[in-house]
Order: structure tokens, then sequence, then C-alpha cells
């Protein structure tokens, strides 16, 4: 070996000694303590907590309801003639005494009265008008202008304005709870909510599937609304009473919505699970029945779904 490579070798040799050591004391630093280890497969949940508090509740019956025209006008011809145009449009809103079709007999038509006179408003003109007994809107047109029609033949149909309401089917279990001239809540799929009124009942029940028809009203004014509309209604069951609540999300319950359970703080990091017994249930406020909680139990509010019994668990808040 010549000087050259004999001192590159001298060079190399401390580093390649330092590669090949080990220190125990490292190794030893390097491994997880048992706690660390825990937590890293068990993680704690971040949940918040509350109280429950006490409410004024009312139980409420939460039905599906459909707009609809109880009543319907037939526009018929009280001659046998033409139809003359314009020809109305299905949807139009006409008025009680409007002129919605024009007929013009077969021997004016022949004869050419209308013409000969000047003025289609005479009477043997010849001009026939078909007006609206009420106020409402156009269902149906069935002739068009030009068609030849029959007296006593159907020209349209219209729906009377003042007979517009809700279909309610009430399940004959529930019936109990609702009688004509109640009060209730009609909320539109925009959010509006309208005052409305049970107004009739249909002495029938559908036998397939065991429910009671009822005819709800609107109260005072209301904005133009289509047939087929699909509608919530609420009707109390129950006068308003003071209860014990907790927010809607701190309560759970199976995909059966049988069973019902809440989270409880047990200590600073562990939640355990209770069975509850709900009443009322608002929008935002369940009523709570059963246990009576008292207000030093703290209850998870939030991050609380999923969660297993005896579940490790962070307060953020």
């Amino acid at each position: 070996m010549n000087f050259p490579n004999r001192f590159l070798f001298l060079l190399l040799l401390p580093c390649l000694a330092a590669c090949g050591s080990k220190d125990p004391a490292a190794g030893e630093a390097a491994a997880p303590a048992d706690g660390e280890e825990e937590l890293a497969v068990k993680p704690r949940a971040l949940v918040t907590i509350g109280t429950v508090q006490p409410d004024t509740l009312t139980d409420v019956l939460r039905l599906s309801a459909v707009s609809a025209f109880q009543a319907k006008d037939a526009l018929r011809a009280t001659t046998t003639g033409y139809v003359l145009q314009p020809t109305p449009v299905v949807g139009q809103q006409v008025r009680a005494g409007q002129t919605v079709f024009t007929i013009q007999t077969k021997e004016s038509k022949t004869l050419h009265l209308d013409q000969l006179t000047g003025d289609p408003r005479l009477k043997f003109s010849g001009i026939i008008a078909i007006k609206s007994a009420r106020s409402g809107i156009l269902a149906t047109v069935d002739k068009l202008a030009g068609d030849y029609v029959q007296d006593g033949e159907q020209l349209g149909l219209t729906y009377d304005k003042s007979r517009f309401g809700f279909v309610l089917d009430v399940p004959v279990t529930q019936l109990r709870y609702v009688h004509t001239g109640q009060s209730c809540r009609i909320f539109l799929p925009d959010g509006r909510v309208l005052s409305g009124r049970v107004a009739e009942v249909l002495a029938t029940a559908d036998v397939t599937i065991q429910t009671q028809r009822y005819t709800i009203r609107p109260v005072g004014t209301f904005p133009d609304l289509p047939e087929n509309l699909a509608v919530q209604v609420e009707i109390d069951r129950t006068a308003p009473h003071l209860a014990s609540t907790l927010p809607r999300g701190a309560v759970l319950t199976d995909e059966t919505q049988t069973q019902f359970w809440v989270m409880r703080l047990l200590n600073d990091s562990t939640a355990v699970k209770v069975p509850v017994t709900v009443g009322a249930q608002e929008k935002d406020h369940i009523e709570i029945k059963k246990p009576a909680f008292s207000a030093k139990d703290k209850i998870l509010l939030s991050g609380n779904f999923g969660l297993d019994d005896t579940a490790a668990v962070k307060v953020t808040r």
C-alpha cells in the first residue's frame, strides 16, 4: 500500500467504527412509555358538556299534508256553437263574473250576424259569454278556439279559491288528539309558517293504511299556493308544561328510534352510557322524563356520537 492510500484509510477508520457502534441507552430512550402507547391505541374524544335545563314544552303531533282545492267548478256551454278566440290558458286566475270562454252560435256563424250588427254585445248577434261563477284558478281547458261544442258540454274547470286547503291523513292511533276547529301550524317548504285550523273530517277511514282524512284551512291572509304542495302540519297534543330538557344533539338513539340514551361524564376523562326516557320533542330540545338528572350531572352535548360505554373523552370547554 502506497503512502496516499494508507493516509486515506486512516482517515476513514474512525468514521466506520462510529457507524457500527450501538448505544443501549439510545435504544431504551426510543422505546415509548406504557401510557403513551395506550393513548396512541385509544385516543380520547373531544367533547363539550352541559346540564339539563328547565323549559316550557308542548307535545306536538307532526304529520304530512298536501294542498288541494276541495271544490271545482265546471264551465259549460250554454248553447250549440263554436268557441271563439281568445282561448284561456291553464293556471290563469279568473274573477267572479269574468268571461272565460266565448261561443258563437252556429246560426250566427252561418248568417254572419255579428258582422251585420257590428256590435257583438247585442243579444241577437249570437255571441254568448261563458262566465266564471266564483273567483279561482283555471285548472283545465277542454276546448280551443274553433272547436264545435254541444249545449252543456264542458269547456274547462276552475278551482274554487275559497275552498283551498290541505288534506291531512291522521293515523287512527292519533285521532284523540285531532278535532274540528282545533288550531294548528302549517310549515311551507320555503320556511314560512301559516296559521290554520282543522275544518272538516271525512267520516271514513282508509282500510289499507288505517288513516282518517281531515281538511286543514289556512287562517287569515296567505300566499297563492299550487295544488299538490307537500307541507308539514303541527297539532298540539298537550298544553305547555315545565320539563327538564337537553339539546337534541345530546340525546342518542338506535336505528329504530325505540331506545334512547345520553353520555354522562363520570369523571374528568370518562363518559358512561345512561338510558333515558324521552317525552315531548321540539325542534331544538327534547324532554327527559327518566332518570331525574341534577344540575351537577355533566352531559355530553357534542362529540358523543358513536362513543361506547366508559369511553375516554377530553372536555374542550
